[in-house]
């Protein structure tokens, strides 16, 4: 082989293995982080977010990267009209082992319910921590997003997921979802998850 030619092959192969990389790098959907985030969550929590997020899109919905934008509102309208029963206990209790428990305490806190009005009867379900990093990362996405911003003061207010301004949210058919907005994203993932477990709470009392 003479050095031209050899040249020539280390040069090929070099291009070759560059176009593969980048082809590689724009074919997966990579986790976009952003500003928000960075300013509040350490780089551990900012992981176990994207664990949430993943497994909002693929296990509850159903989703992937591609269609979650086109596909959410209708794919998040049958799940709340079968009561969210798709979501077993099983799944969500690994999704919360899965992730660190710094993070989840800075997400989550355990707040205590009456079974009904006539009853002492109590139950636990996770409520959105006032005092945590995930509060602090909703009231700076409130500047950028008016709905997060609704929904952000009815959790002050309530000290809980607000499902109601959810759904007024989803049910609006004026407004331009912003789905690929990772804050938003993770806004969804985090209240859905929330409902869906305090779903399966309730419904192993009722049965």
């Amino acid at each position: 082989m003479t050095l031209e030619t050899l040249n020539f092959w280390k040069i090929s192969t070099v291009k070759n293995l560059f176009i593969l990389c980048t082809f590689l790098l724009l074919g997966c959907k990579s986790y976009k982080t952003t500003t928000e985030l960075e300013s509040t969550f350490s780089k551990q929590e900012i992981k176990d977010l994207q664990t949430i997020r993943t497994f909002f899109i693929k296990d509850i919905l159903s989703l992937n990267d591609e269609n979650f934008n086109t596909e959410f509102r209708h794919r998040i309208v049958n799940l709340e009209a079968e009561g969210f029963k798709s979501v077993k206990p099983k799944k969500i209790d690994k999704l919360f082992s899965s992730v660190s428990k710094s993070t989840f305490d800075e997400i989550w806190e355990t707040k205590t319910q009456k079974r009904s009005r006539n009853s002492d009867d109590t139950y636990q379900y996770y409520a959105p921590k006032i005092n945590g990093k995930y509060k602090e990362f909703l009231s700076l996405t409130t500047k950028h997003n008016s709905m997060v911003s609704k929904y952000y003061n009815n959790i002050l207010r309530t000290e809980d997921f607000s499902h109601s301004s959810m759904l007024n949210y989803i049910a609006d058919n004026t407004l331009d979802f912003d789905l690929n907005n990772t804050n938003v994203q993770i806004v969804m993932a985090i209240h859905y998850i929330s409902i869906c477990n305090e779903n399966n709470i309730t419904n192993q009392l009722i049965n």
